[in-house]
């Protein structure tokens, strides 16, 4: 007489406790909404600018000094708008499934992030040039504006807002690679860019400049919420 071993029946998989979901997971929706509100403080910014005569630094300093409340909320809008854009980048590699197109979207997060930090930290700048133009000779506050600016330190922090441009587009290209948003998104966000380098500011029509650029941006947004929503369904 043999005895038979049996194996227990494993249950199954359906009947398993779903995996709870991380709380940086739950953070995807939030950082989505974050695009979406940044960029539409960003446009907001844009149009509140005081209009300047010309882009020579003694009317840009008239053009802050004439009008305290416009230039503090424009100001404001432009610093929280970049602020809250430039923390939501950083969650963008998380739509990345897969090796394909991931490192882009890292560095491009990151770069985004440097980027819009460091403007968030010159557009603070606006509330001092308002004020040497308000309490100071045109010529004095010419003088101590071209001095503070043409300072090393602050070539340097003005060098890396540049990277606030670049870094959204690099992030772009990753997703795109990753098959999670389309290459046609690259046309909105060069179209703005071109549009603005091509004449000097002026506050409706750099907002319509920076509207048409927040489409990618949206999207990007959109895409986080929709994930996180994906995947709460299936935890």
């Amino acid at each position: 007489m043999t005895t038979e071993l049996r194996t227990p029946p494993v249950p199954p998989a359906a009947d398993a406790a779903p995996t709870p979901r991380s709380a940086g997971a739950r953070l995807l929706p939030i950082a989505g909404g974050a695009l979406i509100a940044g960029s539409l403080l960003y446009v907001a910014g844009m149009a509140t600018s005081p209009p300047q005569d010309s882009m020579a630094n003694a009317d840009y300093i008239a053009a802050l000094a004439r009008d305290e409340g416009r230039t503090a909320l424009s100001a404001l809008l432009l610093h929280y708008g970049n602020l809250v854009m430039a923390l939501a980048w950083l969650a963008a590699p998380a739509l990345v499934r897969g090796r394909r197109g991931g490192a882009t979207t890292i560095t491009g997060a990151l770069l985004s992030a440097v980027g819009l930090v460091s403007v968030t930290g010159m557009v603070l700048y606006d509330f001092w040039t308002g004020a040497i133009g308000r309490h100071l000779e045109p010529g004095a506050a010419l003088a101590l504006f071209e001095d503070v600016s043409g300072s090393p330190a602050v070539a340097v922090v003005g060098t890396l807002t540049l990277l606030g441009l670049l870094g959204p587009l690099v992030v772009l290209a990753g997703l795109a690679r990753a098959g999670v948003t389309s290459w046609w998104l690259f046309a909105p966000a060069v179209a703005a860019l071109v549009a603005s380098a091509s004449m000097a500011f002026a506050p409706l029509p750099f907002a319509a400049f920076a509207l048409v650029g927040a489409v990618p941006t949206v999207v990007v947004g959109l895409r986080m919420i929709q994930r996180s929503r994906a995947e709460a369904a299936l935890a």
